[in-house]
């Protein structure tokens, strides 16, 4: 195993000296093994650094190295002057790399440090593709737990809309439930409510302005109910025992107000109200009948009714009639 002659370490490759025979790292002998190999000849008189400034020969037991100068054609008297520039020049390449070896040495510390920065640079890619790889699952499982919400939610918006449509089926049955038991009444407004009135005599004075004379026994009841404005008069609302008698006195009703309004006064009430004899709708219904008179009115038609407690609607005298059964049907009007 050789060893290094001034560190004491192994080495594989090195600096021979030609004067004591030391062989040295490269480092050690203060020169770069590039340097050394283009010294070419000069090799054979390379000296190590202690040799140079002590200028002593091989220390005593230490065998010299052999070195077999290049054959040259000159006489051994004609090799003193070439060897003494040979080994000026030495120097002079000597001191050069000394030079160049002081200026290089920080390079090792900046290799270090660059071996450094590679290794808390691979630690820092590492922890981030760590917790870019966490931060994805995590979105994976949150994105995951949102279709299943959405999932849910898009169940329950099924329900709810089956449930508003059932709702809606519902609140039409009732309504036409209730309708349908009204079906025999008829709504009388602007007659002014006065106290002890007899209202069977007012219906039968009605009846006898309108040419349908009215009885008692034709008459199931005949009362006052409270108007969804509380500062307007009570409508009367009167209930026939046929269905029949209650169309036949509207008809007779509608007859008499296309020729001459009634009024209050022919009745001996006072004020000039005009008096209006119609079906009696539910409070929905009146809702939508005047939804429709409004909204034909904006679209120029020009006939709006009420038949059997349902709501028609005509553009003009050649138009189709339309009907009206709920809100939805008003786009047949817009």
């Amino acid at each position: 195993m050789r060893m290094c002659g001034a560190c004491d370490e192994t080495m594989s490759d090195g600096v021979p000296c030609t004067v004591c025979g030391r062989e040295l790292h490269f480092q050690c002998a203060g020169i770069t093994e590039a340097g050394y190999r283009k010294l070419g000849d000069r090799r054979h008189t390379w000296r190590c650094m202690n040799c140079k400034q002590t200028g002593t020969a091989r220390p005593p037991g230490v065998s010299a190295v052999t070195v077999n100068p290049p054959s040259s054609p000159k006489s051994p008297m004609g090799l003193g002057p070439e060897l003494s520039r040979l080994g000026s020049e030495s120097v002079v390449v000597l001191q050069e790399i000394r030079a160049l070896a002081a200026k290089l040495a920080p390079l090792d510390g900046l290799k270090e440090e660059i071996s450094a920065l590679r290794t808390e640079f691979a630690e820092l890619k590492s922890s981030i593709h760590q917790q870019f790889e966490e931060t994805v699952n995590e979105f994976r499982h949150k994105f995951s737990e949102m279709e299943q919400r959405i999932v849910v939610m898009e169940t329950v918006k099924e329900q709810v809309s089956q449930l508003h449509d059932r709702l809606d089926k519902l609140e039409e049955e009732s309504d036409a439930k209730d309708q349908w038991s009204r079906l025999n009444n008829v709504e009388i407004k602007g007659l002014p409510q006065v106290n002890n009135e007899n209202l069977f005599e007012i219906i039968t004075r009605i009846g006898a302005k309108i040419n349908y004379p009215i009885t008692k026994t034709q008459i199931n009841f005949v009362t006052r109910v409270p108007a969804r404005d509380k500062d307007r008069t009570k409508p009367i609302i009167v209930s026939f025992l046929s269905r029949y008698m209650k169309e036949d006195f509207v008809a007779a009703a509608r007859y008499a107000l296309k020729t001459s309004p009634i009024t209050a006064s022919q009745f001996g009430l006072s004020g000039n109200q005009r008096i209006f004899i119609n079906d009696h709708l539910t409070i929905k219904n009146k809702t939508l009948l005047s939804k429709t008179k409004k909204m034909a009115l904006e679209k120029g038609f020009q006939y709006v009714w009420v038949k059997h407690a349902k709501i028609y609607a005509r553009k003009m005298d050649t138009s189709p009639v339309l009907s009206i059964k709920s809100e939805k049907d008003l786009t047949k009007i817009a």
